[in-house]
């Protein structure tokens, strides 16, 4: 592992770090200048840029140092491929501003970002600080253009609503001294690592502050963790596992036990409709062990899962209705992603589809 720094001079010449940026790097060169762009071009300018190469075998470190030649701010740590929990919890130990944030190397930021969660968090005293976020597609389109945030109805003591949003830490700002009395760490060598911090940020701070705006752009990427259909896919049910025990060890599962058996049972039939068919078998297996009595008594109770996630674990208990219910589904969904795929391959070579039926998405 080396560390590469640029101009230290210049940082000595800062009177403080108020937010330092975390940015893994694996193979994002494509995207990369435009996530550094965004971090330079911040209005608030006390910040560093901690960008740790995870091995990356294109033009990504090239990029970086460029970007560190120019401005002194940027932090370069190269190190051999060992996933983003290995990087963040590297990048975490070395960062010196008050306040860490989080940033994928293939999404970019709103200029004020960092000036107006730091602002907020100060002012309120926050530990933990979330705010919103705006997919956006590779050629940086907007994705939903909702003009209020959905965070914005949301109390900051609603933890429940806040856990189930997406488990990612791309959407907050935290404390760092706090981060560091937690021992609050990414699980190593798994991915889906973020749900776990998620769940650890949430519920273990003291003061959780919702700033109500939308301030990430978060690029949606066929090649990110989302679109995994290879064993890696299953991490997920071993940081499930972790995030069990953590609430157990604290005496918190109880409180948050209906969200995360939500979260838990809704991901877990997720995992197995998208694996490839040849870990299946495995995953099924690995779904079974961990339905004891106290999930099969949350999907009986018909909390808010989806119909098709309670007719996936009905059916694995043998129930015949849901089985048939199940099949009819998925030959549905089959049906309509087929003619989806088809009619976005028309378009592209431009012949006319609109004679084709407009189906509506299945409810999922």
């Amino acid at each position: 592992m080396i560390l590469f720094i640029n101009g230290l001079d210049n940082m000595n010449t800062m009177s403080k770090v108020c937010v330092s940026i975390i940015v893994p790097v694996y193979n994002t060169e494509k995207y990369l200048s435009t996530c550094l762009d965004s971090l330079m071009n911040q209005t608030l300018l006390e910040i560093e840029v901690i960008c740790v190469n995870d091995g990356s075998n294109d033009g990504s470190p090239v990029i970086l140092r460029e970007y560190a030649k120019k401005d002194a701010r940027i932090k370069v740590i190269d190190k051999t491929n060992e996933g983003q929990g290995v990087a963040r919890n590297l990048a975490i130990s070395v960062a010196t501003g008050k306040y860490v944030a989080f940033v994928d190397s293939d999404d970019c930021v709103d200029h004020d970002l960092c000036r107006r969660a730091y602002e907020c968090a100060e002012e309120s005293h926050a530990d933990v600080l979330m705010y919103d976020y705006t997919k956006i597609s590779e050629d940086l389109g907007i994705r939903n253009r909702g003009s209020i945030s959905s965070l914005a109805s949301v109390s900051d003591s609603d933890r429940q609503t806040l856990l189930a949003h997406m488990g990612v830490v791309w959407t907050k700002l935290v404390r760092l001294e706090w981060l560091r009395t937690h021992g609050i760490h990414f699980p190593e060598n798994r991915i889906y690592e973020d749900i776990f911090v998620h769940w650890q940020l949430l519920t273990l701070a003291d003061r959780l502050v919702i700033l109500p705006e939308r301030l990430y752009y978060h690029r949606i990427n066929s090649a990110a963790t989302t679109f995994r259909t290879d064993w890696k896919r299953a991490d997920a049910i071993a940081i499930y596992d972790m995030v069990r025990d953590f609430l157990v060890a604290r005496n918190l599962y109880q409180q948050y036990r209906n969200i995360f058996l939500l979260r838990q049972l809704s991901h877990f039939s997720s995992i197995y409709d998208a694996i490839d068919g040849q870990f299946k078998p495995r995953v099924m297996a690995m779904i079974r062990d961990r339905i004891g009595e106290d999930e099969c008594r949350y999907i009986r109770e018909k909390h808010c899962l989806r119909w098709q996630d309670r007719d996936f674990y009905l059916a694995l208990t043998g129930s015949i209705p849901a089985k048939l219910r199940r099949a009819i589904w998925l030959l549905a969904r089959a049906c309509y992603r087929n003619l989806k795929k088809q009619m976005i391959s028309d378009t592209e070579n431009g012949t006319d589809s609109t004679d084709a039926a407009n189906p509506q998405e299945p409810i999922l």
